[in-house]
């Protein structure tokens, strides 16, 4: 054992770049058809019994990589947090649970409380979050200038 843990790594930093590249994609591929199978599962009127291992796989991976992406002070690649971006992304959220809980129990009244519900949930947790990260970037850039 010790001596496969001493090994070199043998791929250059390109090729590590594309292992890197290739795991993302399956990561983000993965937790995407999980969280398909959970949104198909509720439509067929599956009970809790047989959804409850995706839905604590999808749980684990989504609170490991917000705690670490947090704790290192990432928001994402492509934007800053931001409280537009938030209310967007809340809004994206609520859509989708209104449209679940519409095509689920068919009554438009509850369809619209479980969005709204869903939207404020969803915007104060990130804006929560949003205040964590700036704390966290604050923090590094001030140990960086040091």
């Amino acid at each position: 054992m010790k001596l496969y843990l001493k090994t070199k790594p043998v791929l250059d930093e390109r090729e590590l770049q594309e292992m890197y590249r290739i795991e993302h994609h399956g990561l983000w591929g993965m937790y995407t058809l999980l969280c398909a199978a959970v949104v198909v599962q509720l439509l067929f009127g599956a009970d809790f019994a047989q959804m409850a291992g995706e839905m604590i796989v999808i749980a684990v991976v989504s609170v490991a990589m917000i705690i670490a992406y947090a704790r290192r002070g990432i928001w994402d690649v492509r934007s800053r947090p931001s409280a537009r971006g938030n209310a967007v992304y809340a809004a994206l959220s609520s859509v989708g649970v209104a449209v679940i809980t519409l095509g689920k129990r068919g009554s438009l009244p509850r369809a619209a409380l479980a969005g709204g519900v869903m939207f404020v949930l969803c915007f104060a947790l990130l804006n929560l979050l949003m205040a964590y990260v700036r704390h966290r970037q604050r923090r590094q850039e001030q140990t960086f200038e040091e």
